[in-house]
């Protein structure tokens, strides 16, 4: 029975091929070698050449004919290499004098002997001189920028000058990858797939995907939507297909040329993700040598433009399948959280996508084991509070303060429109449920004008609005978002909407005036860039599907054309005296000094909640009679608290009342 012969070893070849071959050279055009290529033929390098192909020793024509009959049988990335691009025997020895050369020490003195003084990469000069002695043939420098290799960004010309003098390299990676090394590259990672559950109509839409991708029907498929199911999504896609992803930026790539040829060669899916802003263009880079199939992975915004490409637009998960998310990633950890049915009640509680959600159950469940504490919303507010906020923390900062129903103290009649709004903001995905066909469009989001005085308690609002809905309350920070460079405010605005949208939280825009004031006839440059932006913003929020707050200190100053755009403008009057007193009892708690004092105060004191806040504070810091000994009940004492809120007036610059000048000088 034959044995049958073991696969050919490309890249042990390709070494003692380009070993040889130098050993050759020298000998033609040298005369006397020196001692490096004395070492270099010790090494074994032509002596291994004619072992592995059976021919006699130093018979560099025998060697090259048989090399030539065997090179379409390698197997692995080198040969398919070889066979893609048609490489003939003087280019293949290029490329692997090219690889060689970055990982042979010996290789590197001989290569450096063999032209001027101080090149370590083999000069465009030496490959073209090598070319008709050992091959009948050349590569030309002037030919080399060309080439084959060179376009499917395999070698690359490098240095300045005439291009004879300059070099040829191929990167260390690329070479090691073509040797057998397929680990994954710098500033690249594998992407693992999850059980995050996915909206069913694209699941629905994979295997035709699959199919297209491996028939080259389609070349680049772009996921459109929230950041973390677009990954999961390109993952998905890519095992579907048949290929490992590789997830990296798409400046990355754009970068790096040789990564196109690692992809096709290591038999991974490029996973490209990119941040557009609106009316930018991303082309994807051409690779006419060889074609890559690729998934992008980006938000709602820009073009991406490519041969061959598909785009698919994510959409949010439903209700039901939001639900089914929760239960399948709570089961995972605990059978019992599945059974306790808090996949409903979690699912109710934020329009999240599968992937956050499977990573949210996790630390649900590891909060609540610290805990020692049954799984609850508690828990997964907390979650929500840290998690996958490092991008929107760019462009605004989180508002941690959880706010009890006894801190915002608001009239009566704005009770009841507060709690309105709250109740829009928990049946914002189901709104829309059994009404008719003009009001069918998925746009759950929820868009607020808080307006009133500094101090009038519109952001404690805000912050209430978020405790009551267990939201995560991000403000933004408006000089982060613009930008003196026309399109990047768009931008910035944009991906700090998508960021809002995939985590759902709640946004708190402060000043809104400056974006929505009153707006000019746009004939001069800056004001017409102004109106676009505001129109801009205006569309993306309008499309957004969380909830918006925005602030503003007077509401005359909003053009009045933007009003419909919202669905609720609550106006925060000045407090009465009713307000004013609960405002001081709220803020004094259990070291108010007394209850006549705050009747007093609330009586003739016209200052809104934020300066009684700042008042109590500076008197609590001042006060002689502040308890050091643990005792919190102390009541701070009437003539500091009084100094401290005639100090908010002289800040202000308004005149204390009499009333507040005879009470402090009675106390």
């Amino acid at each position: 029975m034959n044995t049958p012969a073991p696969p050919l070893d490309g890249p042990r070849l390709s070494r003692a091929f380009v070993h040889a071959g130098i050993l050759h050279f020298a000998k033609l055009s040298l005369g006397t070698r020196s001692a490096v290529f004395d070492a270099l033929a010790s090494s074994g390098g032509a002596d291994d050449l004619a072992t592995l192909l059976d021919t006699p020793r130093e018979d560099w024509p025998a060697a090259c004919q048989a090399l030539a009959q065997l090179a379409p049988q390698f197997r692995g990335p080198l040969g398919r290499l070889l066979a893609d691009l048609k490489l003939q025997l003087h280019e293949w020895f290029a490329l692997a004098l090219c690889g060689e050369n970055e990982s042979s020490y010996l290789l590197n003195l001989a290569v450096a002997e063999l032209q001027s003084p101080g090149a370590v990469r083999p000069g465009l000069h030496l490959v073209a001189a090598l070319g008709e002695p050992l091959f009948g043939t050349n590569l030309p420098p002037l030919a080399l920028p060309n080439h084959r290799l060179v376009r499917a960004g395999i070698l690359e010309v490098t240095g300045e000058g005439p291009m004879p003098t300059r070099s040829l390299s191929i990167a260390p990676e690329l070479w090691a990858l073509l040797c057998g090394d397929t680990s994954a590259w710098q500033h690249t990672s594998p992407l693992p797939v999850t059980d995050a559950v996915l909206p069913e109509s694209y699941c629905d839409q994979l295997p035709s995907l699959a199919g297209m991708l491996r028939g080259g029907i389609t070349r680049h498929v772009v996921l459109r939507g929230s950041r973390g199911a677009g990954l999961e999504a390109a993952a998905r896609l890519a095992t579907a297909v048949g290929r490992p992803p590789l997830q990296m930026e798409a400046a990355t790539w754009a970068r790096n040329p040789a990564l196109a040829p690692a992809c096709r060669y290591a038999g991974w899916m490029p996973v490209l993700t990119l941040d557009l802003g609106p009316g930018e263009r991303h082309t994807l880079p051409a690779t006419p040598a060889l074609a890559v199939p690729m998934l992008i992975v980006t938000g709602r915004d820009g073009a991406v433009e490519g041969p061959l490409l598909t785009e698919i637009d994510l959409p949010p998960l439903s209700p039901q399948e939001r639900h089914a998310a929760w239960r399948a990633a709570l089961a995972a950890n605990d059978a019992g959280l599945a059974e306790a049915d808090l996949g409903r009640e979690f699912a109710d509680h934020a329009l999240l996508d599968g992937p956050t959600v499977h990573t949210l159950a996790e630390r649900v469940r590891l909060d609540a084991q610290v805990r020692r504490e049954a799984p609850g919303l508690a828990h997964l507010r907390r979650a929500r509070a840290g998690f996958g906020s490092e991008r929107l923390r760019q462009l605004a900062q989180p508002v941690t303060r959880e706010v009890g129903p006894d801190a915002l103290v608001l009239p009566d009649e704005l009770v009841e429109r507060f709690g309105a709004l709250v109740a829009r903001c928990r049946q914002r995905e189901k709104l829309r449920d059994g009404l008719g066909a003009s009001l069918a469009e998925p746009a759950p989001g929820v868009r607020a004008l808080f307006a009133g005085d500094s101090g009038a308690g519109k952001t404690l609002a805000a912050s209430r609005l978020a405790t009551l809905l267990g939201a995560p309350l991000f403000r933004v920070d408006l000089s982060a978002v613009m930008n003196k460079y026309i399109g990047e405010s768009e931008k910035n605005l944009g991906r700090l909407l998508d960021e809002a949208a995939a985590l759902d939280v709640l946004l708190l825009i402060d000043e809104a005036d400056s974006l929505f004031g009153r707006r000019g006839e746009g004939k001069e440059t800056g004001e017409r860039y102004a109106n676009m932006l505001t129109n801009f913003l205006l569309t993306r929020i309008e499309q957004h599907p969380g909830i918006v707050v925005l602030t503003t200190n007077t509401r005359g100053r909003i053009d009045a054309a933007f009003t419909r755009r919202f669905d609720t403008i609550i106006e925060f009057p000045p407090p009465g005296v009713a307000e004013r007193l609960r405002i001081w009892q709220s803020h004094l708690g259990q070291r108010s000094p007394d209850a006549a004092l705050c009747r007093h105060l609330a009586s003739y004191c016209t200052l809104p909640g934020g300066h009684i806040r700042n008042a109590v504070l500076q008197a609590a810091a001042l006060d002689p009679a502040a308890p050091d000994d643990g005792d919190a009940t102390r009541p701070i004492a009437p003539e500091q608290l009084v100094a401290a809120l005639i100090e908010e007036y002289r800040k202000i610059g308004r005149t204390p009342p009499p009333q507040l000048m005879h009470a402090r000088s009675s106390a």
